[in-house]
């Protein structure tokens, strides 16, 4: 299987990486940041997480209670400094990201200024956000963090504080975790309109643009899995390593590899490739169904069911085969076990 992992370790001295391959002093990244006397060195990463590689970054936030400017950092020289937008900054702009290269090597120390009150700015729009998600059902289009939010708080829980150590404690301490991981699992669940396209690759015989739906669709069930399991990475490219680091579940697991890297040509492949990861996603969604039920803070199967009944009896034409079937399909989000199967759903229309 090519996915590698590798340990990594940070003694009182140095950030060690890579299975030891490379070591990193802790002085060189505190030479690096511009640091106040509240401020908070946070060391972080995929290389920190063990899944980085030979040409990924160490991924530092700062917190602080007011970003320095480019004035202020000048005689640190770092290769490339950034503003708000990361954009080269040619005027004496507040800096919002940093970076620089480690020796000869090809890892890359990348470094963002976050402010406190931004930190808790994040927190408040994630309690926000999962008191209005937990009454209803609605498919979260939008995002609700954007992506450096979401780097903030991912980091933060992997992250390791080499300055004001308890500051940070007691910050990572109030991070709403599990309401951020449903959050993302809501926000990453496969919306019904991509299953209708399939259902209407599959009556048209356009089946090469109906398997990459049907592929799209299993990445993003598989990652929304991910998140209920712990994960808190939620970059596309990591759902590999996610998915290899999810502890049980070897049924999906193996049958998520195996179609992740499964090609289909023919229309005879292409129907059994579509089915197979409609079978794949089934699976899926059962185990989805248990894990809402190992965390008190997320709505029961009842709550759930109740505010898709609430917005369907508000609907006409509820009887239509499209309604019954965007309806069990929804209903899959969290009561997988009292639905057809999706294959089934998929030849409504046969």
């Amino acid at each position: 299987m090519l996915i590698k992992t590798s340990k990594s370790k940070i003694t009182s001295n140095e950030i060690i990486i890579l299975d030891g391959r490379i070591s990193i002093p802790k002085n060189y990244l505190l030479e690096k940041a511009f640091l106040e006397s509240t401020s908070i060195l946070i060391i972080s990463g995929s290389l920190i997480d063990g899944i980085g590689t030979i040409h990924s970054d160490i991924d530092c936030i700062i917190l602080c209670e007011q970003r320095p400017t480019a004035k202020s950092i000048k005689d640190i020289e770092h290769a490339f400094v950034t503003n708000e937008n990361y954009r080269h900054i040619t005027k004496n702009e507040e800096v919002h990201n940093t970076t620089d290269f480690y020796g000869d090597s090809s890892i890359h120390i990348d470094a963002d200024y976050i402010t406190f009150s931004e930190i808790e700015d994040i927190y408040k729009k994630i309690n926000k956000a999962f008191t209005e998600v937990i009454s209803d059902q609605r498919f979260l289009y939008d995002p609700i963090l954007t992506n450096t939010e979401n780097n903030i708080i991912h980091r933060s829980i992997i992250g390791h504080a080499i300055t004001n150590e308890e500051r940070f404690k007691s910050i990572k301490s109030r991070i709403p975790l599990d309401k951020h991981i449903y959050i993302a699992h809501r926000e990453k669940l496969p919306v019904f309109y991509a299953f209708q396209d399939i259902q209407g690759c599959w009556q048209s015989g356009n089946l090469w643009m109906g398997c990459e739906i049907a592929r799209d669709m299993m990445l993003k069930t598989s990652m929304s899995f991910t998140y209920l399991t712990g994960t808190s990475n939620k970059h596309y490219k990591w759902v590999y390593s996610n998915m290899y680091r999810v502890e049980g579940y070897e049924t999906i697991k193996n049958k998520f590899f195996a179609l992740a890297r499964q090609g289909a040509t023919t229309e005879t492949e292409c129907r059994s490739h579509i089915q197979e990861i409609l079978d794949y996603m089934d699976l899926v969604f059962l185990a989805i169904e248990d894990l809402l039920k190992t965390k008190d803070i997320y709505p029961t199967t009842k709550t759930s069911l109740a505010a898709l009944d609430n917005e369907f009896n508000e609907r006409k034409q509820t009887k239509h085969k499209i309604s019954m079937c965007e309806y069990y399909f929804r209903k899959k989000y969290f009561a997988a076990s009292q639905t057809p199967r999706l294959t089934t759903l998929l030849k409504e229309w046969d």
